[in-house]
């Protein structure tokens, strides 16, 4: 919320045109109103209230995943241009606001309120059924563990979450004390660049690599590096819809941790206060055979490991 709203304040007090950092533009919640019915924020709200159905309603299987995250992948990262801006900008930008006393554009507080109101209604709805770089990893990581080098891992949360803080406060240091960011900074570490579809060679090998680490490990950007992630985790504990377990159907078997290759999965069924991210993509709740997972409204207490 901070993030939202103080470099938003800041922007309304500028001068300027509004254009960019600094502009004068003001951003209230009419305006940010207005931006949210530009047809991109409405596709991707379609794109998440969909997905919030099909979890709701247990429709949903790994097949039927993949072909939406391609369709996702197409509308968003090929059609409707969901970089413009950036998610990764919208998140980044008001930290680096914030910081040097610079301010945020009515685009990028859009995008982040956006993010950030699709992800407290759901769990990762933006992450899991709007973001085109999460779809792409995803599609890639359906590659079969019969193939060649195609042996899933499921890395250590406190591993890969402590990585992702690391390079965030690496970053934030960075801002405080020479004003630039190790995002975009040359964007080292932006693939979202890729969706303007022009090649250099510091995006090849960044989207090269996570496209390689795709094939082994669910999301390894997500899970590593991006801060929209780190964000949305932070509000999965404020999200109204959730993955809950039932208790009293849960036979123990383990099949939902097997099969979905987030490794949210096992925290979920431990009852886990500290749980990794959840991207919602209804595999463990369609591999449960006894419905003892779904995707409900949270209530304080629930999936509390019985003893």
């Amino acid at each position: 919320m901070i993030l939202i709203c103080v470099p938003v304040m800041a922007e309304g007090r500028g001068g300027g045109d509004g254009s960019g950092m600094g502009g004068g533009r003001n951003i209230d919640i009419a305006s940010i109103s207005a931006g949210l019915l530009s047809l991109k924020f409405i596709l991707g709200g379609i794109s998440a209230l969909a997905g919030l159905i099909l979890l709701r309603t247990t429709k949903i299987n790994r097949n039927i995943r993949t072909l939406l995250m391609c369709v996702v992948f197409v509308l968003f990262g090929v059609l409707v241009i969901m970089r413009q801006p950036s998610p990764l900008e919208a998140v980044v930008d008001p930290i680096t606001a914030l910081a040097t006393g610079g301010t945020i554009t009515l685009k990028k507080a859009t995008m982040l309120v956006f993010i950030g109101g699709l992800s407290v209604i759901g769990a990762k709805l933006f992450c899991g059924w709007v973001c085109p770089f999460g779809a792409l990893q995803e599609i890639i990581n359906r590659i079969p563990e019969q193939a060649p080098f195609g042996k899933k891992i499921k890395l250590p949360f406190k591993i890969s979450n402590g990585i992702r803080i690391s390079i965030f406060i690496i970053s934030l240091v960075m801002v405080i004390t020479i004003g630039i960011d190790i995002y975009t900074y040359q964007g080292i570490l932006n693939p979202f660049e890729l969706f303007d579809w022009h090649f250099e060679l510091v995006l090849a090998v960044l989207v090269g690599a996570v496209a390689i680490a795709s094939v082994f490990v669910y999301r390894p950007f997500c899970h590593l590096v991006c801060p929209v992630g780190l964000l949305t985790w932070l509000l999965e504990y404020l999200s109204i819809f959730r993955v809950r377990l039932n208790q009293g159907r849960c036979n123990d078997c383990k099949r939902c941790i097997r099969e979905s290759p987030c490794p949210s999965v096992k925290a979920i069924v431990d009852g886990d206060k500290l749980r990794p991210d959840c991207f919602a993509c209804g595999v463990c709740i369609d591999a449960c055979p006894t419905n003892a997972l779904a995707f409900e409204i949270w209530k304080p207490g629930a999936n509390k490991k019985s003893d």
